[in-house]
């Protein structure tokens, strides 16, 4: 139970308190599930970087109802029918029901929430959700097809929301508290460089940063010393680094970026998820969508 306790004087102060071992907690994941068993290894990587940070872990279990018929966006005076949530309430319970037993019964800084929410509009009812969330953990949407519900919440959190997110394959990945080598994908982008800052803290722990370019701009940028600037960052913030020029030896950038990771043991890859559309959409973020498809290991996204 929290304490709280507001002072009415001129110079207000707040003291919050959480008895037990929560009172030494840094910080909220949270895990945006929408079906039991893909999301399942989210919530088994989330439940580890739970206990090995401190960290208040929340699960929302989110049904879906029903869209908002047009006439209510149109404002239609005709007699439309409000649609029920009854049924996406019962899909949040029974959600909740089938992941509870996942959690072990000692752990008390973890809270399951339920949320109905309509069709297409997750990003609108998402957004006092996870207004004050650290980071969000999901298993990917894209393997092995397209999950359009998962997307959206996605979406809501990393674009609308600007959270940072980890995600895993459907049977999740667990990341070292103090990992032997992470792996960024640098392209110079605003994006790019978000994800690198919200990943800081989980860098400065990581034995080797090894930041990845692949077939740097010549015509922009650092063209004499790719990668130069960020290594520097990186370096100013405590970390080891070393930097990779790579070739675009394969179709796809992310089949060169895969198989360096693959190949140098790479624990998780921090890249930038930009664009300007839906993940459903080829336009949002090409290699963003192929590592989705094919990544084995965790990938930290910023937008």
């Amino acid at each position: 139970m929290i304490d709280i306790k507001v002072s009415t004087h001129r110079a207000a102060t707040l003291r919050l308190s959480l008895p037990g071992k929560t009172a030494m907690l840094h910080g909220t994941i949270a895990v945006l599930a929408t079906d039991p068993t893909l999301d399942h290894g989210a919530v088994l990587t989330a439940l580890a970087m739970s206990d090995s940070e401190d960290t208040h872990l929340d699960i929302h279990c989110i049904g879906f109802g029903s869209r908002v018929p047009d006439a209510f966006a149109m404002k239609s005076i005709a007699p439309v029918r409000w649609p029920d949530d009854g049924a996406a309430r019962a899909e949040a319970e029974a959600l909740e029901a089938a992941l509870r037993p996942v959690i072990p019964r000692h752990r008390r800084n973890i809270a399951f929430h339920r949320q109905a929410m309509r069709k297409g509009s997750a990003g609108i009812q998402l957004a006092s959700t996870i207004r004050f969330v650290d980071w969000m953990v999901a298993a990917t949407p894209l393997d092995p097809q397209e999950r359009p519900w998962q997307i959206s919440v996605l979406e809501a959190g990393l674009i609308v929301g600007g959270l940072p997110l980890i995600v895993v394959p459907k049977e999740g990945a667990e990341i070292a508290p103090a990992p032997a080598r992470i792996a960024v994908a640098w392209d110079g982008s605003r994006e790019a460089l978000a994800a690198v800052r919200s990943a800081l803290p989980l860098l400065r722990r990581a034995q080797i940063i090894d930041v990845i370019v692949v077939d740097p701009d010549i015509r922009h940028g650092d063209r004499s010393d790719p990668g130069g600037d960020l290594a520097l960052f990186l370096a100013r913030n405590g970390t080891q680094v070393e930097i990779n020029v790579l070739s675009r030896s394969r179709p796809r950038i992310s089949d060169v970026l895969f198989r360096h990771c693959f190949e140098t043991g790479a624990e998780a890859m921090v890249m930038g998820a930009y664009g300007h559309s839906r993940l459903s959409k080829a336009q949002w973020g090409s290699t963003t969508r192929d590592m989705l498809h094919t990544s084995k290991i965790p990938l930290i996204l910023a937008h």
